[in-house]
């Protein structure tokens, strides 16, 4: 199963998100905040990311899902996992410009999970469970 992390700070989104991708094969870890996403990257071999554009802030760096998506695309270890943007607001331009320039997919909220995990699955290369 496909290791997928869910970087969503709000709770019931992210249990629902995880619940479905458990249920469609995947193994969803969860983040809330920029620092827990590192963490979790740091000791789990994440093989998909899923990914907030607001995220709380508690040390006041002014870093968000947009900042952790460009930090990711700057190691090699991440260039290439796929990243699914989900977010409620629209991305400015300059977020819509990241977003591509980061090859990161954008999807508006609410979406159906389906849709994810369908996208989940090209990207991986792997076969929807049934």
């Amino acid at each position: 199963m496909a290791r997928v992390l869910v970087v969503e700070d709000e709770q019931l989104l992210q249990r629902t998100l995880c619940a479905t991708l458990t249920l469609l094969g995947f193994t969803p870890y969860h983040a809330a905040t920029v620092d827990e996403a590192l963490e979790v990257l740091r000791t789990q071999q994440i093989e998909a990311i899923t990914l907030d554009v607001v995220l709380p802030d508690p040390q006041g760096r002014k870093r968000s899902g947009m900042s952790l998506l460009a930090l990711l695309r700057s190691r090699a270890e991440y260039e290439t996992i796929p990243i699914l943007i989900f977010t409620g607001m629209p991305l400015s331009d300059d977020e819509s410009e990241l977003a591509k320039r980061c090859n990161a997919e954008v999807f508006l909220k609410p979406q159906p999970y389906s849709v994810l995990a369908d996208h989940l699955h090209r990207a991986l290369g792997s076969v929807p469970a049934d």
